[in-house]
């Protein structure tokens, strides 16, 4: 009895000590983070201004902090109750380090190369070098097992209290450090316990760049990590360490929509031929002087809310094409693509046909499978980059300029300085983007979506089977239906829960979205039977009933092309000045300097790629940004190989010689492209397309 007496008294004397040593523990976090939170601020506002304005009055709502075991700071998860880490925090966070390093996780982005006879362009040629050299190497190197001692990006998902973010810096050098935190009661708190005044001055020290989204939700997290990817050079994506600090239901959802639009980063960039391309259609389009959609264009108010039809070639064209035809003289119609087909076979003549595609193949493919006198009754809606031949099929064509194209730099930003022409924004990647575009900038108020579907139901299925994508039966023409579902994933649909997409619709349903946000007081109803589409009104086919019907449709046509566009000016002499062709010889030089002599080490090819993008994007905002767009679609590309060889692979030296050999084909490239650029303005395309010949029944049908 005395000895459990006895017992009973050491565990009361040991619930003591460890409650006194608590309130020591808890007295001295009480004294030091006040001034951890200043010294915090201060680093704050001095790197990151709006992180520090944000937080330094921060009130926090629903936040429990308490002392661990170790003498740390922990706090109770509120979605749980738990607690976020164990009693060591700190050990806990410097073990979880341990073992990332051991067993890292990195992105990947996989993108299809044109096969060789397909191959016209130099930029496909040296990529596909790049590509086969990175193959090879693959088949034949170990690949990366352990977290390398320098990182070109990583994301970190969940920030909590902090403490892994100085072991993890320890452990690696990292160019680009993307933070992302749902909870900003957490990240509040880290200001209390985490050294960000270390961690921002040693950041600060390497070159490095970080990004903090705080309070972020799954709904909104991609839009902005692709945006600051596309920002920052997409390249960066590519192999970036992937790390989750706290399992989190928020974590887990951001984690889940960033894999699912993953894909959205690579959609866009554009390459040197087709720029090149893009300025020889735009001088050409310029010299026939055509009408081009003016600035701030407007319709008078009787016409403001007057109908247009936007119509796609999606499955649900099927559906809607007979309330196309009971409407047609009483709104306007645009076909999008080759929706044109479509509409034609059922006796419906589009008042606008719209075209986005540049090369040859979007005039071969009207010149060949639509009879002339058709489509001298039809006018064209295009962009300034389209091929010039285009023009000439067309009973009347109207141009708006392409945004972010070295074209419409030099047309529009150089040589009329904004002054005239409207840019449309949002119009690509897909056909129904390009007409959106024109129907809000030209002044409509009321617009409907038919058959744009950006998706379908049935694999299929997945355009109007009147289109040129099935045979004359209604059976599928399987060797394009590959082309056209490469990708495939699944998004919410407009009418049911989900239907099926690929990551080029999903782009183009994006850029719809942010569209229309930008147009707030256009009434945009969407009829279409495929993918929600965000800032639309679903609208059943069936419950379609027009407000506004055009009473003189021939008078609203007249006032479209003879007030909304204007006929473009030309200097043949001023546009040749502005091509700057001896600049872009050095900035071709200029980029090879980087790279151009044998390196020893990750960390040195990484520091010498920083700096050449930085040398190129340094002529974004310059009299030179048409050089800047030229090149940078082509650099991203490269640049996603450079990454993939540089962190995929265990042995550094091997690494090292690997990349020494990929640079000595980008010297290659920039020396050719160089040459090709010296005849720049006669560069329109002229190849054969071979989607003439998986098409070509359609001359029979």
């Amino acid at each position: 009895m005395i000895e459990e007496f006895d017992t009973l008294l050491q565990q009361a004397q040991d619930q003591i000590n460890k409650l006194s040593n608590k309130q020591k523990l808890e007295q001295k976090l009480q004294q030091s983070m006040p001034k951890i939170f200043e010294e915090n601020i201060k680093a704050f506002a001095e790197y990151l201004p709006d992180i520090a304005e944000e937080f330094r009055h921060y009130k926090p709502r629903e936040l429990d902090l308490v002392c661990s075991e170790s003498g740390h700071l922990n706090v109770i998860d509120p979605r749980t109750g738990s607690l976020l880490y164990g009693q060591d925090p700190v050990e806990q966070s410097k073990a979880q380090i341990e073992r990332l390093e051991k067993r890292p996780q990195f992105s990947t982005l996989d993108y299809n190369i044109p096969e060789k006879s397909l191959d016209t362009f130099i930029h496909t040629k040296y990529l596909r070098k790049l590509h086969n050299r990175y193959l090879d190497a693959k088949k034949n190197l170990e690949p990366l097992k352990t977290m390398p001692e320098h990182l070109g990006s990583a994301i970190v998902f969940g920030i909590g209290l902090g403490y892994h973010i100085k072991p993890l810096l320890e452990k690696t050098t990292i160019d680009h450090l993307y933070f992302c935190e749902p909870n900003r009661d957490f990240f509040f708190a880290s200001l209390f316990t985490c050294d960000w005044k270390w961690a921002l001055e040693e950041i600060d020290k390497r070159d490095g760049v970080i990004v903090l989204n705080i309070g972020v939700s799954y709904e909104t997290f991609s839009a902005d990590f692709i945006n600051e990817m596309k920002h920052r050079g997409a390249f960066n994506s590519v192999s970036t360490l992937l790390y989750q600090h706290y399992p989190s239901k928020e974590l887990n959802e951001i984690i889940h929509d960033l894999n699912h639009n993953f894909h959205m980063i690579a959609i866009g960039w554009g390459f040197f031929d087709d720029g090149v391309i893009s300025i020889a259609h735009d001088y050409h389009n310029a010299k026939a002087k055509l009408p081009t959609l003016r600035k701030a264009a407007t319709f008078p108010k009787k016409w403001r809310h007057m109908p247009v039809f936007i119509v796609a070639n999606g499955p649900s064209l099927d559906i809607a094409i007979e309330a196309i035809k009971e409407h047609k003289d009483e709104v306007i119609i645009f076909s999008c693509g080759s929706a044109i087909m479509s509409l034609l076979k059922q006796d419906i003549i589009p008042d606008f046909h719209i075209a986005l595609e540049r090369t040859k193949f979007t005039f071969d493919y009207y010149n060949e499978f639509i009879p002339k006198e058709i489509l001298e009754k039809i006018a064209l809606l295009t962009v300034n980059v389209m091929h010039p031949d285009c023009s000439k099929l067309f009973g009347w064509t109207g141009m708006g300029f392409k945004a972010a194209e070295p074209g419409t730099t030099l047309s529009s930003e150089f040589i009329d300085r904004h002054q005239t022409y409207q840019q449309l924004l949002h119009c690509n990647p897909v056909v129904a983007n390009t007409a959106a575009a024109f129907a809000c900038y030209m002044g409509f108020e009321e617009v409907y979506l038919m058959g744009a579907d950006g998706g379908y139901k049935d694999p299929q299925y997945h355009h109007s089977k009147s289109s040129t994508y099935f045979n004359a039966d209604g059976s599928e023409k399987k060797e394009i239906a590959k082309l056209v579902r490469a990708g495939e994933l699944k998004v919410p649909g407009n009418f049911c829960d989900e239907v099926f997409t690929t990551a080029f619709f999903n782009v183009g349903n994006s850029q719809l979205g942010y569209l229309f946000k930008a147009f707030k007081h256009v009434n945009v109803y969407n009829c279409s039977d495929g993918a929600k589409i965000e800032n639309t009104l679903p609208l059943h086919i069936e419950d379609l009933l027009l407000a506004n019907k055009l009473p003189n449709k021939n008078e609203f046509l007249d006032y479209i092309k003879n007030e909304t566009f204007i006929r473009r000016d030309f200097d043949a002499e001023e546009y040749e000045q502005w091509l700057a062709i001896p600049e872009f010889e050095k900035i071709c030089d200029g980029l090879i300097r980087f790279v151009d002599k044998e390196f020893t080490s990750r960390a040195e090819i990484a520091t010498a790629l920083k700096l050449q993008v930085r040398f190129l994007y340094s002529y974004g905002y310059t009299k030179y940004r048409h050089i800047f767009f030229l090149l940078d679609g082509s650099l991203t590309y490269v640049h996603s190989i450079f990454r993939m060889m540089l962190y995929q692979f265990e042995d550094e030296e091997q690494t090292v010689e690997l990349l020494n050999g990929a640079f000595k084909i980008f010297i290659e490239y920039m020396s050719e492209a160089k040459t090709l650029y010296q005849g720049v303005l006669d560069a329109q395309d002229e190849q054969r397309s071979y989607l003439m010949g998986m098409l070509g029944d359609d001359k029979n049908d």
